[in-house]
């Protein structure tokens, strides 16, 4: 079975805001990979509400995300400076842990 979480962002309003959000995704993904969290899928609102962006990370628990987060130090400048930015173009963030069902495993070929 494989667990997921799913991160429900609203960003502020604004392209640039967007734009910025984008930017600093790349490092986390970057980061996040490095400590064993593999983005799924990463999207944005197109009809509905505005600047709304959802998360898929497979992760090994629950508590994986913060064993990883605990492995954000100061000696990586680049992953600190994109979650200022989070910090700054994310006006709320909801979070849920999933998991897999048995039906969502490859389809039988033989």
């Amino acid at each position: 079975m494989s667990n997921y979480m799913l991160a429900q962002l609203q960003l502020k309003y604004g392209f640039a805001n967007l734009a910025r959000y984008e930017a600093a995704m790349v490092t986390i993904r970057e980061f996040f990979a490095s400590q064993g969290i593999s983005l799924v899928a990463g999207t944005v609102t197109q009809v509905g509400p505005l600047y709304e962006a959802f998360n898929l990370w497979e992760i090994e628990d629950q508590g994986h995300l913060e064993r990883a987060l605990g492995g954000l130090t100061l000696s990586d400048p680049r992953a600190l400076e994109a979650m200022g930015e989070l910090d700054a173009t994310v006006e709320h963030e909801q979070t849920r842990f999933l998991g897999s069902l048995a039906f969502a495993g490859s389809p039988n070929t033989a």
